[in-house]
């Protein structure tokens, strides 16, 4: 296959292959060629980088490193430190790394764009930062502009991964969640995000409608963008604090409280908004010895409200440390 390529000498050929990849310039697709003197980049578009550009002949790559470990260049004794996983949404990849190997930040960012052709840009978790729970995140790599769009399920979803919360890990989650809603359903997402469960349930199930409330206005803002991008009718979004708002709106067949670190504080008003017989999928960090006592504490808390509490199902959805694990648990109150 043709293509242009930047001929650079074989000695500079390492940092100029980095640069083009951090630039998205560099065709992944196709095999670097090289000489005795000289290595070819093929590029997708003509670059100035003070080396002759020029077309030439290349395969295509037949197969492609896809564990960004084996491409990073670090001392032996650090290459424990890298990271095993990241989160990709669209063309970012939010990456944490560890204190030993924070300084090799851009070379670990480097290789998972090497390693991953969908992959653009390459950010480090900063950890949360604000009121709305958002992730910190730093470019390390790659382009900057931090706005993308993920596809999931065969639906798609914008959003700017620093002014949002989105976790790819839960896309089977909110399929299995969405597959429980029956037709006609009233349905009260609590902290809706963008919209992940929200048209999920509206685009693949016949809810009555979906309310979607969250407290963040870029979150709602995408939202509605999600709403138009996904063709879907049934879901209202709803800007403002959950415990306020959800006194507003009509009785629910079902809610969704996915705020695993302080959705107990919301899980009374969630109750009363509840219609008999309702169910509650309630998302929570724990440790698996807090397991029984979370239970208790929430049918103590159901019968304050005058209600029954039945645990339909309890589900471990994914580790979040060495010691706790997020918990789905499906409630119906009678």
């Amino acid at each position: 296959m043709k293509s242009l390529c930047v001929v650079v000498p074989k000695k500079k050929a390492e940092p100029v292959r980095q640069k083009l990849m951090s630039k998205g310039l560099l065709k992944k697709e196709l095999q670097i060629r090289s000489d005795s003197h000289n290595v070819y980049l093929p590029i997708t578009q003509r670059v100035d980088l003070c080396y002759p550009v020029e077309t030439m002949n290349f395969q295509e790559t037949k197969e492609q490193i896809k564990d960004y470990r084996l491409l990073v260049d670090l001392p032996d004794d650090l290459r424990r430190y890298l990271p095993s996983s990241y989160d990709v949404l669209g063309s970012i990849a939010i990456v944490k790394i560890s204190d030993e190997v924070l300084t090799h930040a851009s070379k670990i960012g480097k290789a998972i764009i090497a390693a991953q052709k969908a992959v653009s840009t390459v950010c480090i978790d900063v950890g949360v930062t604000d009121e709305f729970r958002t992730r910190g995140v730093k470019v390390v790599a790659g382009e900057k502009d931090l706005e993308t769009v993920h596809k999931e399920y065969g639906l798609v979803f914008k959003m700017d991964v620093s002014k949002v919360f989105f976790s790819p890990r839960l896309a089977t989650e909110r399929e299995t969640v969405a597959n429980q809603v029956c037709p006609d359903e009233t349905v009260i997402d609590m902290f809706a995000g963008v919209g992940p469960f929200s048209i999920m349930i509206a685009k693949t199930r016949a809810p009555r409608i979906v309310y979607a409330i969250d407290s963040n206005p870029d979150a709602i803002r995408y939202l509605e963008e999600n709403i138009e991008l996904n063709k879907v009718k049934t879901v209202k979004p709803v800007l403002g604090d959950a415990r306020e708002r959800i006194g507003d709106l009509e009785a629910a067949d079902r809610i969704i409280m996915n705020l695993p670190h302080s959705a107990n504080d919301f899980l009374p008003d969630a109750i009363r908004a509840l219609k008999p017989g309702g169910t509650i999928h309630f998302y929570e960090i724990m440790e698996d010895t807090e397991l029984d006592n979370r239970m208790d504490e929430m049918r103590s808390l159901a019968v304050k409200e005058g209600r029954v509490m039945k645990l339909l199902a309890r589900r471990n959805v994914k580790s979040y440390s060495p010691s706790l694990n997020f918990y789905a648990f499906d409630l119906s109150f009678l």
